[in-house]
């Protein structure tokens, strides 16, 4: 019995070695697993703003500020909480807004990314990594 007590003692300090050698690496992983989810989040509210906005600007008499609203509305919706005034870029482009032309849409975002100050990312310019949607349609005629 007393052999058994022995060898336990020398085992106490391994769960704690163990956890010192996986809790960063843990830690790491879920911190990327986040960071992918906001960058999935921003890709499709940065693409459903750009067919939002090109169906709003088919739909309009004025194209442009009918797309640049209905982006503005839907990406300000969509990403809670994130800046909008700084990170949101939306290109129109709609050559005479008559019948048969093609309007086409490109909404970009610019998510933080959470790894820019560790050092082997350290050679990145900004913090921010641009998600673009594109999204294009044909002005039907109106009423």
């Amino acid at each position: 019995m007393q052999k058994i007590n022995i060898l336990q003692k020398k085992e106490n300090g391994n769960v704690l070695l163990e956890l010192a050698i996986v809790f960063p690496v843990l830690i790491l992983l879920i911190s990327g697993i986040v960071q992918f989810g906001f960058i999935l989040n921003a890709k499709i509210a940065v693409n459903s703003a750009a067919y939002e906005a090109s169906r709003a600007a088919t739909l309009s008499r004025d194209p442009f500020s009918a797309a640049l609203s209905a982006a503005s509305n839907y990406a300000g919706g969509n990403l809670p909480g994130w800046d909008l005034s700084s990170r949101l870029k939306v290109n129109v482009q709609a050559p005479d807004g008559s019948p048969g032309s093609e309007v086409k849409v490109e909404v970009i975002y610019s998510v933080p990314v959470f790894f820019s100050k560790i050092v082997p990312f350290s050679n990145w310019q900004n913090a921010y990594t641009d998600v673009r949607g594109v999204s294009i349609m044909r002005i039907e005629e109106k009423e």
